[in-house]
Protein backbone atom coordinates (compact mmCIF):
# COMPACT_ATOMS: atom_id res chain seq x y z
CA UNK A 1 0.00 0.00 0.00
CA UNK A 2 1.69 3.48 -0.92
CA UNK A 3 -1.01 5.76 0.11
CA UNK A 4 -1.47 7.49 3.41
CA UNK A 5 -5.50 6.75 4.38
CA UNK A 6 -5.18 9.11 6.96
CA UNK A 7 -4.74 11.95 4.21
CA UNK A 8 -7.66 13.33 2.52
CA UNK A 9 -6.52 12.87 -0.97
CA UNK A 10 -9.97 14.55 -2.24
CA UNK A 11 -9.47 17.30 0.16
CA UNK A 12 -5.40 17.82 -0.79
CA UNK A 13 -6.45 17.95 -5.28
CA UNK A 14 -9.76 19.70 -4.16
CA UNK A 15 -12.05 17.06 -6.35
CA UNK A 16 -15.18 15.37 -5.08
CA UNK A 17 -14.90 11.81 -4.04
CA UNK A 18 -17.21 11.35 -6.91
CA UNK A 19 -14.32 12.31 -8.83
CA UNK A 20 -12.93 10.15 -12.13
CA UNK A 21 -8.93 9.53 -12.80
CA UNK A 22 -9.35 12.50 -15.27
CA UNK A 23 -10.82 15.02 -12.91
CA UNK A 24 -7.73 14.06 -10.82
CA UNK A 25 -4.91 14.47 -13.43
CA UNK A 26 -6.90 17.99 -14.33
CA UNK A 27 -6.46 19.34 -10.85
CA UNK A 28 -3.33 18.03 -10.79
CA UNK A 29 -2.19 19.59 -13.88
CA UNK A 30 -3.88 23.03 -12.19
CA UNK A 31 -2.45 22.76 -9.08
CA UNK A 32 1.55 21.27 -9.92
CA UNK A 33 1.73 24.32 -12.00
CA UNK A 34 0.75 26.64 -9.01
CA UNK A 35 2.66 24.93 -6.67
CA UNK A 36 6.33 23.95 -8.39
CA UNK A 37 8.96 24.75 -6.02
CA UNK A 38 11.19 26.29 -9.24
CA UNK A 39 7.90 28.49 -9.91
CA UNK A 40 8.15 29.52 -6.24
CA UNK A 41 5.96 27.12 -4.78
CA UNK A 42 6.55 24.73 -1.49
CA UNK A 43 8.43 21.51 -2.29
CA UNK A 44 6.52 19.65 0.50
CA UNK A 45 2.82 20.84 -0.74
CA UNK A 46 3.86 20.11 -4.28
CA UNK A 47 5.36 16.19 -3.21
CA UNK A 48 1.61 15.49 -1.09
CA UNK A 49 -0.09 16.85 -4.33
CA UNK A 50 1.43 14.12 -6.12
CA UNK A 51 0.91 11.51 -3.87
CA UNK A 52 -2.70 12.21 -3.52
CA UNK A 53 -2.36 12.25 -7.43
CA UNK A 54 -0.93 8.85 -8.01
CA UNK A 55 -3.27 7.23 -5.84
CA UNK A 56 -7.10 9.09 -7.24
CA UNK A 57 -5.11 9.25 -10.50
CA UNK A 58 -5.37 5.61 -11.57
CA UNK A 59 -8.96 3.77 -10.97
CA UNK A 60 -7.80 0.85 -9.40
CA UNK A 61 -5.77 1.88 -6.32
CA UNK A 62 -8.31 4.87 -5.67
CA UNK A 63 -10.57 1.65 -5.22
CA UNK A 64 -8.28 0.49 -2.88
CA UNK A 65 -8.28 4.00 -1.32
CA UNK A 66 -12.05 3.99 -0.70
CA UNK A 67 -12.21 1.13 -0.10
CA UNK A 68 -9.59 0.95 3.50
CA UNK A 69 -10.96 4.67 3.99
CA UNK A 70 -14.90 3.32 4.05
CA UNK A 71 -13.14 0.34 6.25
CA UNK A 72 -13.82 -2.03 3.68
CA UNK A 73 -10.34 -2.90 2.88
CA UNK A 74 -8.01 -6.28 3.77
CA UNK A 75 -10.64 -7.55 6.57
CA UNK A 76 -14.17 -7.43 4.61
CA UNK A 77 -12.74 -9.34 1.72
CA UNK A 78 -11.54 -6.61 -0.87
CA UNK A 79 -9.88 -7.80 -4.20
CA UNK A 80 -6.90 -6.26 -4.21
CA UNK A 81 -6.37 -8.66 -7.87
CA UNK A 82 -4.34 -6.48 -10.57
CA UNK A 83 -2.45 -4.88 -7.77
CA UNK A 84 0.46 -7.27 -7.68
CA UNK A 85 3.69 -5.88 -8.63
CA UNK A 86 5.47 -9.15 -10.39
CA UNK A 87 7.79 -11.43 -9.39
CA UNK A 88 10.14 -9.15 -7.24
CA UNK A 89 6.89 -7.52 -5.34
CA UNK A 90 7.21 -4.30 -6.71
CA UNK A 91 4.26 -1.73 -6.99
CA UNK A 92 2.46 -1.29 -10.56
CA UNK A 93 1.53 1.72 -10.58
CA UNK A 94 -1.18 1.26 -13.19
CA UNK A 95 0.06 3.48 -16.37
CA UNK A 96 0.60 6.50 -14.20
CA UNK A 97 3.08 9.09 -15.77
CA UNK A 98 4.22 12.00 -14.51
CA UNK A 99 5.66 12.38 -17.92
CA UNK A 100 2.54 12.49 -19.81
CA UNK A 101 1.56 15.75 -17.67
CA UNK A 102 4.54 17.51 -17.67
CA UNK A 103 6.08 16.69 -21.24
CA UNK A 104 4.79 20.06 -22.45
CA UNK A 105 4.69 21.94 -18.83
CA UNK A 106 8.11 21.00 -17.86
CA UNK A 107 10.11 19.41 -21.33
CA UNK A 108 9.72 15.88 -20.20
CA UNK A 109 11.95 16.38 -16.60
CA UNK A 110 9.29 13.37 -15.24
CA UNK A 111 9.71 9.71 -16.43
CA UNK A 112 11.46 8.23 -19.47
CA UNK A 113 15.09 7.63 -20.14
CA UNK A 114 16.18 10.77 -21.66
CA UNK A 115 15.84 13.82 -20.06
CA UNK A 116 15.58 17.74 -21.64
CA UNK A 117 15.69 21.00 -21.02
CA UNK A 118 13.00 21.92 -18.21
CA UNK A 119 10.69 24.29 -20.11
CA UNK A 120 7.69 26.09 -18.49
CA UNK A 121 6.25 29.64 -19.43
CA UNK A 122 6.14 32.52 -17.08
CA UNK A 123 3.17 34.08 -15.27
CA UNK A 124 1.37 36.95 -15.48
CA UNK A 125 1.95 40.28 -13.85
CA UNK A 126 -0.66 42.69 -12.97
CA UNK A 127 0.25 46.00 -11.50
CA UNK A 128 -2.90 48.09 -10.71
CA UNK A 129 -1.92 52.50 -11.41
CA UNK A 130 -3.98 55.37 -10.06
CA UNK A 131 -4.86 58.65 -12.07
CA UNK A 132 -6.73 61.53 -11.56
CA UNK A 133 -10.26 62.46 -12.82
CA UNK A 134 -8.78 64.75 -15.39
CA UNK A 135 -5.78 62.35 -16.11
CA UNK A 136 -8.57 59.77 -17.32
CA UNK A 137 -10.51 62.68 -19.57
CA UNK A 138 -7.43 63.61 -21.45
CA UNK A 139 -5.49 60.85 -21.41
CA UNK A 140 -1.48 60.76 -20.26
CA UNK A 141 1.39 58.80 -20.13
CA UNK A 142 2.69 57.27 -17.01
CA UNK A 143 5.83 55.42 -15.85
CA UNK A 144 5.09 52.58 -13.75
CA UNK A 145 7.82 50.28 -12.22
CA UNK A 146 7.41 46.19 -10.97
CA UNK A 147 9.32 43.54 -10.35
CA UNK A 148 9.83 40.43 -12.63
CA UNK A 149 11.70 37.64 -12.59
CA UNK A 150 14.05 36.71 -14.83
CA UNK A 151 16.30 33.87 -15.74
CA UNK A 152 20.05 34.89 -14.54
CA UNK A 153 22.93 34.61 -17.12
CA UNK A 154 25.75 32.00 -16.97
CA UNK A 155 23.50 29.47 -15.66
CA UNK A 156 24.76 25.93 -15.94
CA UNK A 157 21.99 22.91 -16.22
CA UNK A 158 22.65 19.62 -15.19
CA UNK A 159 21.28 16.29 -14.11
CA UNK A 160 19.76 15.75 -11.08
CA UNK A 161 22.31 13.84 -8.53
CA UNK A 162 19.88 12.20 -6.51
CA UNK A 163 17.50 10.81 -8.96
CA UNK A 164 19.32 11.00 -12.21
CA UNK A 165 18.06 12.50 -13.83
CA UNK A 166 14.45 10.96 -13.72
CA UNK A 167 12.42 13.38 -11.25
CA UNK A 168 11.31 10.48 -9.23
CA UNK A 169 13.00 8.29 -6.39
CA UNK A 170 12.50 5.06 -5.67
CA UNK A 171 11.83 3.15 -2.28
CA UNK A 172 10.79 -0.21 -1.01
CA UNK A 173 8.85 -0.47 1.92
CA UNK A 174 6.97 -3.53 3.99
CA UNK A 175 3.53 -3.79 3.91
CA UNK A 176 0.82 -6.17 5.02
CA UNK A 177 0.46 -7.80 1.59
CA UNK A 178 4.49 -7.84 1.31
CA UNK A 179 7.46 -5.68 -0.41
CA UNK A 180 6.19 -3.05 -2.46
CA UNK A 181 7.91 0.04 -4.47
CA UNK A 182 7.03 3.61 -4.56
CA UNK A 183 7.69 6.29 -6.19
CA UNK A 184 7.84 9.73 -5.31
CA UNK A 185 9.06 13.40 -6.74
CA UNK A 186 12.66 14.06 -5.91
CA UNK A 187 12.83 16.04 -2.86
CA UNK A 188 16.16 17.79 -4.47
CA UNK A 189 14.68 18.83 -7.99
CA UNK A 190 11.22 19.03 -7.26
CA UNK A 191 10.56 16.49 -9.60
CA UNK A 192 12.00 18.44 -13.06
CA UNK A 193 15.40 16.09 -12.95
CA UNK A 194 17.32 18.93 -13.61
CA UNK A 195 19.70 20.91 -11.53
CA UNK A 196 21.09 24.55 -11.98
CA UNK A 197 24.85 25.76 -11.05
CA UNK A 198 25.98 28.95 -10.96
CA UNK A 199 29.82 30.08 -10.49
CA UNK A 200 30.20 25.97 -9.43
CA UNK A 201 27.80 26.66 -6.54
CA UNK A 202 23.85 24.95 -6.78
CA UNK A 203 21.44 27.41 -6.81
CA UNK A 204 17.52 26.61 -6.00
CA UNK A 205 16.48 28.23 -8.52
CA UNK A 206 17.31 29.90 -12.28
CA UNK A 207 15.38 32.84 -12.03
CA UNK A 208 15.95 36.31 -10.02
CA UNK A 209 13.83 39.19 -9.04
CA UNK A 210 14.91 42.33 -10.98
CA UNK A 211 13.00 45.81 -10.88
CA UNK A 212 11.82 47.30 -14.08
CA UNK A 213 9.87 50.16 -15.78
CA UNK A 214 8.17 50.43 -18.93
CA UNK A 215 5.99 53.37 -20.13
CA UNK A 216 2.22 53.13 -20.02
CA UNK A 217 -0.13 55.23 -22.75
CA UNK A 218 -2.93 55.58 -21.70
CA UNK A 219 -5.47 56.76 -24.27
CA UNK A 220 -7.96 59.85 -23.54
CA UNK A 221 -11.75 58.63 -22.07
CA UNK A 222 -10.64 54.87 -20.41
CA UNK A 223 -12.75 53.56 -18.09
CA UNK A 224 -12.05 52.45 -14.61
CA UNK A 225 -11.16 49.58 -14.20
CA UNK A 226 -9.54 48.63 -17.86
CA UNK A 227 -6.45 46.72 -18.24
CA UNK A 228 -3.43 47.05 -20.83
CA UNK A 229 -1.75 44.29 -21.81
CA UNK A 230 1.52 44.04 -22.53
CA UNK A 231 2.53 41.09 -24.09
CA UNK A 232 5.90 39.11 -22.90
CA UNK A 233 6.66 41.79 -20.26
CA UNK A 234 5.28 39.47 -17.38
CA UNK A 235 7.48 37.19 -15.39
CA UNK A 236 10.35 35.21 -18.12
CA UNK A 237 9.81 31.89 -19.14
CA UNK A 238 12.67 29.07 -18.75
CA UNK A 239 12.88 27.50 -22.14
CA UNK A 240 9.33 29.02 -22.85
CA UNK A 241 7.13 32.22 -23.72
CA UNK A 242 7.42 34.87 -21.16
CA UNK A 243 4.11 35.87 -19.35
CA UNK A 244 2.03 39.15 -19.93
CA UNK A 245 1.97 41.95 -18.23
CA UNK A 246 -1.22 44.00 -17.40
CA UNK A 247 -1.55 47.44 -16.02
CA UNK A 248 -5.28 48.29 -14.21
CA UNK A 249 -5.96 51.61 -14.49
CA UNK A 250 -7.73 53.03 -11.51
CA UNK A 251 -9.62 56.56 -11.47
CA UNK A 252 -9.93 58.69 -8.67
CA UNK A 253 -13.37 59.96 -8.16
CA UNK A 254 -13.77 63.99 -8.47
CA UNK A 255 -16.18 66.40 -6.20
CA UNK A 256 -16.94 68.48 -9.37
CA UNK A 257 -17.21 65.76 -12.10
CA UNK A 258 -18.91 62.74 -12.97
CA UNK A 259 -19.15 60.19 -15.84
CA UNK A 260 -22.28 58.23 -17.10
CA UNK A 261 -20.92 56.10 -20.17
CA UNK A 262 -19.05 58.63 -22.43
CA UNK A 263 -20.83 61.97 -20.97
CA UNK A 264 -19.28 64.40 -18.94
CA UNK A 265 -21.65 65.93 -15.89
CA UNK A 266 -20.64 69.36 -13.85
CA UNK A 267 -23.02 71.31 -11.05
CA UNK A 268 -23.11 73.98 -12.11
CA UNK A 269 -23.95 77.08 -9.05
CA UNK A 270 -27.10 79.40 -10.35
CA UNK A 271 -29.27 81.49 -8.75
CA UNK A 272 -33.28 81.51 -9.25
CA UNK A 273 -32.90 84.68 -11.98
CA UNK A 274 -29.83 82.74 -13.74
CA UNK A 275 -32.63 80.51 -14.29
CA UNK A 276 -35.21 82.63 -15.44
CA UNK A 277 -33.52 84.78 -17.38
CA UNK A 278 -30.33 82.70 -18.35
CA UNK A 279 -27.04 83.51 -17.82
CA UNK A 280 -23.26 83.22 -18.98
CA UNK A 281 -21.00 80.83 -16.35
CA UNK A 282 -17.60 79.93 -16.06
CA UNK A 283 -16.73 76.56 -15.04
CA UNK A 284 -13.81 74.55 -14.77
CA UNK A 285 -13.94 71.67 -17.67
CA UNK A 286 -10.96 69.02 -17.66
CA UNK A 287 -9.83 70.69 -20.47
CA UNK A 288 -9.53 74.40 -18.82
CA UNK A 289 -12.13 77.15 -18.45
CA UNK A 290 -15.26 77.26 -20.50
CA UNK A 291 -18.16 79.53 -20.89
CA UNK A 292 -21.13 78.13 -21.25
CA UNK A 293 -24.84 79.62 -21.24
CA UNK A 294 -27.38 79.19 -19.20
CA UNK A 295 -31.35 79.29 -21.58
CA UNK A 296 -33.84 81.66 -20.28
CA UNK A 297 -37.01 79.54 -18.13
CA UNK A 298 -34.72 77.02 -16.95
CA UNK A 299 -36.68 74.65 -15.07
CA UNK A 300 -35.43 73.18 -11.41
CA UNK A 301 -34.27 69.79 -12.41
CA UNK A 302 -33.34 70.67 -16.53
CA UNK A 303 -30.20 69.47 -17.67
CA UNK A 304 -28.16 71.99 -20.47
CA UNK A 305 -26.61 69.61 -23.16
CA UNK A 306 -23.34 71.29 -24.93
CA UNK A 307 -22.48 68.65 -27.62
CA UNK A 308 -19.02 66.98 -27.91
CA UNK A 309 -17.29 67.94 -24.57
CA UNK A 310 -17.75 64.82 -23.17
CA UNK A 311 -15.12 61.79 -23.15
CA UNK A 312 -13.13 60.68 -25.95
CA UNK A 313 -14.31 57.55 -27.47
CA UNK A 314 -10.44 55.93 -27.95
CA UNK A 315 -9.81 58.54 -30.63
CA UNK A 316 -11.98 56.86 -33.28
CA UNK A 317 -13.56 59.53 -36.34
CA UNK A 318 -12.94 62.05 -33.90
CA UNK A 319 -16.38 61.57 -31.64
CA UNK A 320 -16.82 62.68 -28.22
CA UNK A 321 -19.76 62.28 -25.47
CA UNK A 322 -21.83 65.44 -24.82
CA UNK A 323 -21.50 67.72 -21.16
CA UNK A 324 -24.35 68.14 -19.23
CA UNK A 325 -24.61 70.81 -16.95
CA UNK A 326 -26.66 69.99 -13.88
CA UNK A 327 -28.23 73.33 -12.38
CA UNK A 328 -27.31 73.63 -8.50
CA UNK A 329 -29.68 76.64 -7.29
CA UNK A 330 -28.01 78.55 -4.52
CA UNK A 331 -30.85 79.60 -2.13
CA UNK A 332 -30.03 82.14 0.47
CA UNK A 333 -29.56 80.78 4.12
CA UNK A 334 -29.96 84.12 5.55
CA UNK A 335 -31.44 86.90 4.58
CA UNK A 336 -32.04 90.54 5.73
CA UNK A 337 -35.28 92.57 6.31
CA UNK A 338 -34.79 94.48 3.25
CA UNK A 339 -33.89 91.13 0.90
CA UNK A 340 -36.83 89.54 2.62
CA UNK A 341 -39.12 92.25 1.13
CA UNK A 342 -37.62 92.47 -2.03
CA UNK A 343 -38.72 88.33 -2.33
CA UNK A 344 -42.58 88.90 -0.83
CA UNK A 345 -42.44 91.58 -3.85
CA UNK A 346 -41.39 89.20 -6.52
CA UNK A 347 -43.34 86.94 -4.85
CA UNK A 348 -46.77 88.74 -5.18
CA UNK A 349 -46.14 89.31 -8.80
Amino acid sequence: MDFDVKKDYYKILDIPETATAEDAKKAFKKLAVKHHPDRGGDKAKFQEINEAYQTLGDEKKKAQYDAYRSGGGGQGGYDFGGFGGGGQGGFDFGGVDLGDIFGNMFGGGFGGQQTRAESFSGEDIKVAIEITFEEGFLGVTKKVAYNRKIKMSGIDEKNCSTCKGQGRVSRTVQTPFGMMQTQTVCPDCGGVGHQYTKDGKTIKSPFENHKETIEVKIPEGIDDGVYIKFTGKGHQGLNGYDGDLYIKINIQTSPIYERRSDNLYIKVPVTIFDLVLGAEKQITHPEGKLKVKIPKATQVGDMVKISGKGFGKGGIFGKKGDLYLIPKVDIPKKLSKEEEKLWKELASI
